[in-house]
């Protein structure tokens, strides 16, 4: 997260002064502008989302701008832990299994680790898998929307605070000196339109869509290794499966010795 910041730090300052360059920086700084384009898009979100859904939007963004192997980290421990949950549902059976879901970090693993140990069948259990996970991605669709819409509302409030800075300068027509400086004005409001748009809400939502599809891609692997436990399968053989996965591939690439078995039954005594 620090990382990113002090990049986008870096990357704004140098978009800065290039836009700033041989321009006054008073036509650039317009409060009313502001107050119009910022003020809107408040507004805008407050009436069209609920409250509960900008703090969801806030903090997915906050992960999914966070350090990339610290991600990782936890999508191996996740996987870890299925392993894990796979060994002592195999060895020890369903109340070992409820027993240890309770330890894991994912709530959608120990989500699908209690319904296993509840004894839902293979149909059962992947239509409960699969509509849990259409709901999380509708949600995710629903933030992704949230911040597409920002992008489309800032440049028509930017120009929606143009025409009205354009309506005063036409009452300053006669007044050939500060015509100029009128219009420069009038044109801010567009300017950070545009600049909202195209710098920050259309790329935070394409980071927080590529974010969620990895989610989707973790979610996906897991519910085969929960499909893999009800059957009762060794954890090697739905290790072995997992590597049709690129997202697995990519993990085990990265990590020093790959995605181990974790031994949940100690912690769950």
């Amino acid at each position: 997260m620090l990382r990113h910041l002090i990049t986008a730090m870096v990357v704004c300052s140098f978009l800065g002064t290039g836009f700033l360059w041989g321009v006054n920086i008073t036509q650039i700084f317009n409060l009313q502008s502001l107050v119009i384009v910022f003020g809107g898009l408040f507004l805008a979100i407050w009436f069209s989302f609920p409250t509960e859904r900008m703090v969801a939007t806030w903090k997915s963004l906050k992960s999914a701008f966070r350090n990339e192997g610290e991600e990782a980290e936890d999508e191996r421990r996740i996987l870890a832990q299925a392993l894990g949950l796979a060994r002592i549902y195999r060895l020890k059976g369903p109340i070992a299994l409820q027993r240890a879901a309770t330890q894991v970090d994912d709530d959608y693993l120990r989500y699908g680790a209690i319904l296993v140990a509840e004894g839902y069948n293979e149909i059962s259990l992947m239509g409960a898998l699969q509509r849990e996970n259409l709901k999380r991605n509708d949600l995710a669709l629903s933030q992704v929307q949230l911040l597409k819409t920002l992008a489309r509302l800032a440049p028509a409030l930017g120009m929606a605070g143009t025409v009205i800075s354009l309506m005063q300068v036409m009452q300053h027509l006669g007044t050939e000196g500060t015509l100029g400086a009128s219009l420069g004005l009038a044109l801010s409001s567009t300017l950070y339109g545009i600049l909202l748009a195209n710098l920050l809400f259309l790329p935070a939502s394409i980071k927080l869509q590529q974010y969620f599809s990895r989610r989707a891609d973790a979610r996906r692997m897991v519910m085969d290794v929960l499909l893999g436990i009800q059957k009762a399968e060794h954890p090697l053989r739905i290790a072995e499966r997992l590597n049709s996965y690129e997202l697995y591939c990519e993990l085990k690439e990265k990590g020093k010795s790959g995605v181990q078995v974790v031994r949940l039954e100690k912690r769950a005594a």
